[in-house]
């Protein structure tokens, strides 16, 4: 066998097929040949375990809610006294008005009733009538104006009672005053007409007859100064009588002229059965 021979022989055992072929020896791995690249393996984060309060912070949210419940407490507490009192305080002022309601009832019928009686004692010493109903009268609660055509041909009007306590009448009252005796003629100024349309709004008229001294006129010409008062001569009063009141349906004549008895009629009947208390 040749030198090649043998050299192709030892060739072929040295490096067998399929066999990996390593660094040389005595080489570092590390330095010829790349490691292979290594799995990275995923790291799951830590699961922090909850904390619950501590025993000191619990305890001062417990007393918080102490003190919370112990406020709405007595809030509800203070409410509910304060409706106590105004409840209390209602009941006090509904009764004290209700009593001073009553008080004044009473004192008002006390003091009706003896103003009643004081005014009946009173006409009874000025020889008066009582007050008379005169509504039912014919023509009396009669409210209609007389028309220009019957003022025009003078129509006289005839009453029920003399003087006359309402009926038909001239369509313009008199105003307050003292006025001598009045015409029966509506085309005069002033007339009796007139004084009858005042009693539909509430005046009392004072009808004086002949025969007063100058002194008990002049008692008379001062009630006058009264709102919604007339003071008229009048001749043809019932016989035997000095003076006499009329209101709308109401008529009262005396013997004598006491002016205490004519306020008090004044007091009790002005504005009480008029129509048109609020008229002028």
């Amino acid at each position: 066998m040749s030198g090649d021979d043998v050299a192709e022989s030892v060739s072929t055992e040295a490096e067998p097929t399929g066999t990996t072929v390593g660094p040389p020896a005595g080489e570092s791995q590390a330095a010829e040949w790349p490691k292979p690249p290594a799995t990275k393996t995923a790291r799951k984060p830590g699961v922090v375990p909850a904390k619950g309060p501590t025993a000191e912070a619990a305890a001062r949210r417990e007393e918080a809610r102490t003190a919370a419940r112990e406020r709405r407490l007595e809030a509800q507490k203070r409410q509910k006294a304060a409706e106590r009192k105004r409840k209390v305080r209602n009941w006090v002022i509904y009764g004290g008005a209700g009593a001073v309601v009553v008080v004044l009832i009473a004192v008002a019928f006390v003091s009706s009733r003896h103003s009643k009686q004081a005014f009946a004692t009173l006409s009874a010493a000025a020889g008066c009538t009582g007050v008379q109903d005169t509504t039912k009268l014919p023509g009396t609660t009669d409210r209609t104006h007389l028309t220009d055509a019957q003022i025009s041909s003078g129509v006289t009007v005839t009453y029920s009672t003399s003087p006359p306590s309402g009926g038909m009448h001239y369509p313009v009252p008199l105003p307050k005053g003292i006025y001598g005796p009045l015409s029966t003629n509506p085309k005069d100024n002033p007339n009796l007409y007139q004084a009858v349309h005042s009693l539909e709004h509430g005046y009392v008229d004072i009808w004086y007859g002949n025969g007063l001294s100058t002194d008990q006129i002049n008692s008379l010409r001062s009630f006058a100064d009264q709102d919604k008062v007339l003071v008229i001569s009048y001749p043809n009063l019932p016989a035997g009588k000095s003076v006499a009141m009329t209101t709308w349906g109401r008529m009262q004549t005396c013997d004598k002229v006491n002016t205490a008895e004519i306020q008090a009629y004044i007091d009790q009947n002005k504005l009480k059965t008029a129509p048109e208390p609020n008229a002028a």
